[in-house]
């Protein structure tokens, strides 16, 4: 028997509707006080975490000086952020330091972005991050805009030399060695800082090293395709004829070495460069100076007597003035003969000067007529000094009309320049002549005769000569004598008549005068006279 579903009281179904209506549209005030709470912690939620700034990781070899919640942040002096938290990196190499930036600095986190820490640091020539020591290092970046935003950094170890809002230009200079130079190292322009050494690497051919240096405005604006570069750093001294000349930058340069560069009249204007273009370093202003020439020709020259002094780069003069210079110098040998020669290779420009009265006077190659048409008017190579002090030898070119006949010599395909020996050694041959001739006078048979002669003198000569002067005193003296007494008698005589104030001849000559005078006296006033009474000479007085 099935059985009957439950009875439900008629009615209930609207009573429960009633019921679940009721609680449905009630709303207690209870609920407003947290719901208003829960509103205004997610606004302030909201405007913390809008006006919080962005956290960044700072990787550091090191990160002396830097405390968490004390250090901070500054970019032109002024506080960007504050220092979170410092720890070291799984692999304990370097240190990680989380800091929290303003939010104005978010749009300018970009892998150009750098940092690194401000200590106090004494330079060459200047004195940085003095503040340091009253409140502490702290960590300077420099901002920038880029393609990504970055929040991961590697510090630097140094402070940048210059940023890249600094107006100016880089340029790469290409040295043989780096020498003093060092990151800061000062450029000048006539003795004004114009740049900085930025960074120095090797070249990628392994020979040369390659040196940047940052330029500043408006000395970038100077630089052409012809300025020179040269390595200022410490002191250059020159001995030449006019003296002793040293000279240096800067006090800095001799301390941490320098660069200078000058744009000289001699290259020309040029024309400006962009950024990044290659200049050479030259070792020295000399070398900057240097003009270099195409066209060149070479020569051998032996020499019979010492070189010492001569080295390579010594100056091939023409009377004076360069025409080239030493290129390198050899010491030959021949085992069979044991005769030894030193091969000197001289480089002659031929730019320096121009010979007139030939066609092709711009040829490159050496003309061998007009060579020989030199040589045979005495064109020869001779070693002269160069510096007394330094001992230091040149080669000097230049016409002797008699010199030896030479000949065109081709040596290892190059011609042979005619030499002459070098007047100290020509000094030296004239004196080893004379010594020669004067080793050739017999001295000792010239001795032995003059000792006959001498004796001879004494022994026949003298003892007449004795007789004449005796024979002059018995004869002479008296007569002599006598003559003297006679000179004295007459000097007296004169004196007595004419010179001595009694005389009678020195009466006579005052009279003379007294009566000159009075004649004198009575011209004067007649002619006194007359000028006041010039009718007196026709009417008289």
């Amino acid at each position: 028997m099935a059985e009957s579903p439950l009875q439900r009281p008629p009615g209930e179904e609207y009573v429960r509707e009633a019921i679940w209506s009721r609680k449905r549209h009630h709303f207690s005030p209870v609920w407003i006080v947290p719901i208003v709470a829960l509103i205004i912690g997610a606004v302030l939620v909201w405007q913390n975490l809008s006006q919080r700034g962005p956290a960044v990781q700072i990787l550091f070899k090191s990160a002396a000086g830097i405390t968490p919640g004390k250090s901070v942040v500054k970019y032109k002096d002024v506080i960007v952020g504050k220092v979170e938290d410092v720890r070291f990196s799984d692999d304990l190499g370097s240190v990680i330091v989380t800091a929290r930036l303003t939010k104005e600095m978010r749009p300018y986190l970009s892998e150009k972005t750098l940092f690194w820490i401000v200590h106090a640091r004494l330079s060459a020539d200047s004195v940085e991050g003095l503040d340091t020591l009253l409140s502490g290092a702290y960590i300077s970046m420099d901002p920038h805009k880029g393609k990504e935003s970055v929040r991961r950094f590697k510090g630097l170890v140094n402070p940048p030399v210059i940023t890249d809002r600094t107006p100016g230009k880089r340029f790469i200079l290409e040295a043989q060695s780096k020498g003093s130079l060092q990151i800061g190292s000062p450029v000048y322009y006539k003795q004004l800082k114009a740049g900085t050494v930025v960074s120095y690497h090797l070249a990628p051919n392994g020979r040369t090293v390659l040196i940047d240096v940052f330029i500043q405005k408006p000395f970038s604006d100077l630089i052409t395709d012809t300025t020179r570069f040269w390595n200022a750093s410490g002191i250059d001294a020159h001995i030449g004829a006019d003296g002793v000349e040293i000279r240096t930058e800067s006090l800095t340069a001799i301390l941490s070495g320098g660069i200078a560069f000058d744009n000289f009249e001699v290259f020309g204007p040029g024309s400006r460069v962009q950024d990044g273009h290659h200049f050479v370093l030259y070792n020295t202003i000399k070398e900057a100076r240097k003009v270099t020439y195409t066209r060149e020709l070479y020569f051998w020259v032996y020499f019979n007597e010492s070189v010492r002094g001569l080295k390579a780069g010594a100056p091939v003069e023409f009377r004076g003035v360069k025409v080239g210079e030493v290129v390198n110098l050899f010491l030959v040998g021949d085992v069979k003969t044991a005769n030894f020669k030193i091969p000197i290779l001289i480089k002659i420009e031929p730019e320096r000067f121009t010979i007139t009265g030939r066609e092709r006077n711009a040829s490159k190659g050496m003309d061998p007529k007009v060579f020989k048409a030199l040589v045979d008017k005495g064109l020869r190579a001779q070693l002269q000094s160069a510096n007394l002090l330094t001992g230091s030898l040149l080669i000097n070119l230049d016409f002797h009309p008699d010199a030896p006949k030479a000949n065109l010599i081709k040596e290892n395909g190059l011609y042979v320049f005619p030499s002459v020996p070098a007047t100290i050694e020509t000094l030296k041959n004239n004196v080893q002549s004379i010594l020669n001739n004067l080793a050739a006078i017999p001295f000792k048979e010239i001795g032995e005769e003059t000792r006959q002669i001498l004796g001879d003198v004494r022994q026949k000569t003298l003892p007449g000569f004795d007789a004449t002067l005796q024979g002059v005193n018995r004869e002479l003296l008296p007569s002599f004598v006598k003559l003297i007494d006679q000179s004295n008698q007459t000097l007296e005589e004169i004196r007595k008549n004419y010179l001595d104030t009694n005389a009678q001849i020195h009466r006579q000559m005052l009279k003379l005068m007294n009566e000159i005078e009075e004649t004198s006296r009575s011209i004067r006033e007649l002619s006194n006279y007359l000028n006041r009474h010039p009718e007196s000479l026709i009417r008289g007085r």
